[in-house]
């Protein structure tokens, strides 16, 4: 399961309850006028006008519209659909995002009947004619077909770029190609994305990010860090080592990744708080120190949200796939009881 559909799920999750803690203590509800939308004009109106508003500018629209039914947002995503929002569609039982044939993004997300939507809207991608850089991480890589693009980063060790006028036959084609130029270790393949390693440790990421555009990523191999000390044997380090002792395997490629678990319990410590705070209001709604917890959980949030961009482009293995899933029951659990 790649991470970047968890990061969508929990984000929905998290929607849920922040939009719950702002309606509560007066930060939410807010009146929203279409029109001021700046990129309003690309999308139909939708169902409802009370909400919240995060993003209104040139470079994105992000808005929630609180308490929209089930078939209000099955009505908004046909109506998205009229609009032509088709291209590169993707719907899932919460989401739909697709482009329309100018290449704006849409992303919709909806987390059950009643609740809030979440409208996103981001304008085309800037490209243009580049030339394809002489890093030592570009050079690791074919040059793609197409010149139109967008060179993020350009590093000796990372390389980050986009590339346009790459349909989805023209991905396959550069998966294969870089297969062929020795990025086939420890291959990970989907519709959509490719991952793997050459034989010197560089790691490669391809994704088809949809209107006919690609990503790339190509990282240097880690520096290993030796855990071989020298060897010295004295009476006491003969000593039988008790199994309290023995420290824990991490060298297991089914092991958890420190930096993967503590993203996940993260998230948990932040549901811990939100269910403390719902039981604190709920014991007394006119504490005017909830506005304050307020603001505490929104930064809260953003520092969550930054721990998972740098998860994007990575795959869970089983053991990390079985903690998500046992994490997210536990959650689920929790927002259930204040849900009560």
């Amino acid at each position: 399961m790649k991470i970047k559909q968890i990061k969508r799920y929990f984000a929905l999750a998290l929607v849920v309850a922040l939009c719950a803690v702002a309606l509560l203590t007066g930060c939410g509800g807010e009146k929203i006028i279409w029109e001021d939308m700046v990129l309003g004009e690309h999308l139909p109106e939708p169902p409802k006008y009370s909400g919240k508003i995060y993003s209104n500018s040139i470079e994105s629209l992000d808005v929630y519209i609180e308490s929209v039914s089930a078939k209000q947002y099955a009505d908004y995503i046909n109506s998205c659909k009229e609009k032509g929002f088709t291209v590169d569609a993707e719907m899932s039982s919460y989401s739909y995002d697709a482009y329309n044939t100018e290449g704006y993004k849409l992303s919709l997300g909806h987390y059950g009947d009643d609740a809030d939507m979440q409208i996103e809207l981001t304008p085309p991608m800037e490209l243009s004619e580049i030339l394809w850089p002489e890093s030592g991480a570009a050079k690791q890589i074919p040059k793609p077909k197409s010149s139109l693009g967008k060179i993020e980063s350009d590093h000796d060790d990372y390389l980050s770029a986009y590339i346009g006028n790459t349909t989805q036959d023209d991905f396959n084609a550069y998966v294969n190609a870089c297969k062929e130029a020795g990025f086939n270790i420890d291959y990970d393949k989907g519709d959509d994305y490719y991952h793997a390693n050459n034989s010197k440790g560089w790691r490669l990421t391809i994704e088809y990010k949809g209107f006919n555009i690609i990503s790339i990523e190509v990282n240097a191999p880690k520096e290993e860090t030796s855990s071989k000390a020298p060897t010295t044997t004295s009476s006491e380090d003969s000593k039988p080592v008790s199994s309290e002792d023995k420290p824990e395997k991490d060298t297991d490629t089914d092991s958890i990744r420190a930096d993967f678990k503590t993203a996940m319990d993260s998230y948990e410590d932040f549901i811990d708080d939100y269910v403390a705070f719902m039981k604190k209001y709920a014991a007394n709604p006119t504490d005017i120190s909830l506005i304050s917890d307020y603001a505490d959980y929104m930064s809260d949030y953003t520092d969550m949200v930054a721990d998972f961009e740098k998860w994007e482009n990575d795959d869970l293995n089983s053991a990390e796939l079985k903690y998500y899933i046992d994490v997210q029951a536990r959650v689920s659990k929790k927002l259930l009881e204040v849900a009560g």
